[in-house]
């Protein structure tokens, strides 16, 4: 099985969206998608299985303050992070980015039978909790919440503790992430669409 990039609104490379990222982040923030589910242990704070309206089934984990979430069809599988960069992550995955604020990272990915398109991005904007995020402009009603919230950073008292939240509009074949980082003021943010490729007739 191979999967295929079909399209990008990006053609930054890792390094140049990494080169900055001290402006804005502590520790850079990566997301990554592979085939199947990578050889890479992880901590599961929440834990959920969904199912889209197309049948396709997803396991959804917060494992710290980022998230692990498996698609599958059949056979077919893709497995996406938003985390932290960790040198233990396997090199293998079909996508590696660092995400950096002001770049969004808009593709669609081609797996088996599964066409993955995925928009994420850094915002300069600190969510309080996961109704604020869920009613902001542009949402679409949730159908299933996942979210947890980790203590605060010392000396940030006043503003809201981290949480990681996932949310679900099976509807739509949608899910949408929000991670967020008082120390630095900022939250990244996606929106994940998985469909069934169509299949062009020829009369």
């Amino acid at each position: 099985m191979t999967a295929r990039t079909l399209s990008s609104k990006t053609d930054v490379t890792t390094s140049d969206r990494c080169q900055n990222y001290l402006q804005t982040m502590i520790e850079p923030i990566y997301f990554s998608l592979y085939e199947k589910v990578p050889d890479y242990p992880v901590r599961i704070f929440q834990n959920a299985h969904w199912i889209l309206d197309n049948g396709i089934s997803l396991e959804a984990s917060i494992i710290g303050k980022s998230h692990r979430v498996i698609s599958r069809l059949g056979k077919d599988c893709l497995t996406e992070f938003i985390t932290c960069f960790d040198p233990k992550l396997p090199e293998n995955a079909l996508e590696k980015v660092c995400l950096q604020s002001g770049a969004v990272h808009d593709r669609e990915y081609r797996s088996g039978k599964l066409a993955y398109q995925v928009n994420v991005e850094q915002v300069d904007l600190l969510y309080g909790n996961m109704e604020e995020f869920l009613n902001a402009p542009g949402r679409i009603p949730a159908t299933n919440i996942l979210t947890h919230e980790f203590p605060g950073e010392p000396g940030l008292a006043e503003t809201p503790p981290p949480f990681t939240g996932l949310a679900l509009n099976s509807d739509t074949n949608t899910f949408y992430t929000v991670h967020t980082y008082p120390e630095s003021g900022v939250s990244t943010i996606s929106r994940t669409t998985i469909g069934l490729p169509v299949l062009s007739i020829t009369t």
